[in-house]
């Protein structure tokens, strides 16, 4: 088996397990290797430290599956999402709806495998994980049972790694809508053709938090809906009136779809959406001279690298500021972000920063991360990805 030799200073890290090995940490490669071979992982005096699958093209040389000395084969496998699955078991009682896989966060990197009631949608990230694919597809038709598997492995690394863009039917059959329930609200989900792998799961606390200040005065602006997520708990809650605002129209179409599956259109003037860039958008409701009661700001993730911090800075103030203008006295205002290089205290600075150029004071009311089935690995900073702010808006 091929071996990575790290230098001195690097062992230690390995040893508290995380999961990277990068280019610049290793002294010496003893072997030959193709992408998503399995490695062993050693210290200066061969002593093994970790294994895991190897893959260049990409800063991390060595993604880690284990510290142990084991095998990683198909009981390997099945024995990790068995071990992941089991831990979610409990969010039967709120949702039909999970994350059954998260990544590194449950061991092996590059997996992510999402459950829709009765159907699933698995992503394979890089070249390890996809040499493992059919002892994958076995283990989740072992242990969910699903009716169907569909693979949504579009994403851009999988290409620098040399692997194909993979995306289509893997078992059984996948409808053209999986009907969700989550916190007692209906969601239509597009497994195949939605925004990432068919639902953002990892809001489900920030939606659970933000109803108990809707009541039937509250106007509520969704500000990158999605399929409407937000909006359709602000409905369930009461609201007034929700306006949802995204430039996918497919994901405004889901969100019609999801205002009459649960049967919200006894009353069409309480809902509408609204096609376009979010920054132009929020000029012209200005100007209109809306305003709002509670606005959420979810972007996509948009950083993706350290270097991007500054930029995503500035969009977030930017952002904030034209929501302000938006806000009635006294209201909500929630900040979230989905990247990780965006911490959480950037983004209490730019959204203090947006409000003290519009005069504005915050108190905060709450802060939110992803749910219990993405879990966050305290020995992986970058397990902690999703952060929302949220913060009553007055004038002083």
């Amino acid at each position: 088996m091929t071996k990575i030799i790290v230098k001195k200073d690097k062992e230690q890290k390995i040893l508290n397990f995380y999961p990277n090995v990068y280019k610049d940490e290793v002294r010496e490669i003893i072997g030959n290797f193709k992408n998503g071979d399995i490695v062993d992982v050693c210290n200066s005096e061969m002593k093994f430290l970790a294994r895991g699958y190897i893959t260049e093209g990409t800063s991390a040389l060595v993604r880690v599956l284990t510290t142990k000395d084991e095998k990683i084969d198909k009981e390997f496998i099945y024995k990790r999402i068995k071990q992941a699955y089991d831990k979610r078991k409990n969010l039967s009682q709120e949702t039909n709806s999970i994350r059954v896989f998260f990544s590194e966060a449950d061991y092996i990197p590059g997996l992510i495998i999402d459950k829709f009631d009765k159907y699933v949608s698995v992503q394979f990230r890089n070249s390890g994980v996809e040499t493992f694919k059919s002892d994958v597809i076995n283990a989740i038709k072992k242990y969910l049972k699903p009716k169907g598997i569909y693979e949504r492995s579009d994403v851009e690394n999988r290409v620098i790694e040399g692997v194909d863009i993979q995306t289509g039917t893997l078992y059984g059959e996948i409808p053209q809508r999986v009907i969700m329930e989550d916190n007692g609200i209906k969601y239509n989900v597009d497994i195949m053709d939605g925004q990432k792998t068919g639902f953002f799961l990892d809001q489900r606390d920030s939606r659970k938090f933000i109803v108990k200040y809707i009541d039937r005065t509250t106007r509520f602006l969704d500000v990158f809906s999605s399929s409407g997520g937000f909006s359709m708990a602000a409905l369930k809650a009461g609201a007034k009136e929700v306006v949802a605002i995204d430039k996918d129209t497919h994901a405004l179409e889901l969100c019609h779809e999801n205002f009459q599956l649960n049967e919200f259109n006894k009353d069409f003037s309480k809902f509408s959406t609204v096609e376009g860039d979010a920054f132009l958008m929020l000029n012209t409701l200005a100007t209109r001279n809306e305003k709002f009661d509670i606005i959420t700001l979810d972007p996509p993730s948009l950083i993706k690298r350290k270097t991007d911090i500054y930029k995503g800075r500035d969009f977030f103030i930017d952002l904030c500021d034209k929501s302000f203008k938006l806000l009635n006295n006294g209201g909500i205002l929630g900040v979230i972000t989905c990247a990780y290089h965006i911490s959480l205290q950037d983004l209490l600075e730019v959204t203090r920063m947006a409000a003290s150029k519009n005069g504005k004071i915050l108190s905060v009311i709450g802060i939110n991360y992803q749910p219990e089935d993405h879990p966050w690995i305290l020995h992986i900073p970058e397990t902690l990805y999703l952060k929302a702010l949220w913060v009553r808006v007055e004038e002083r």
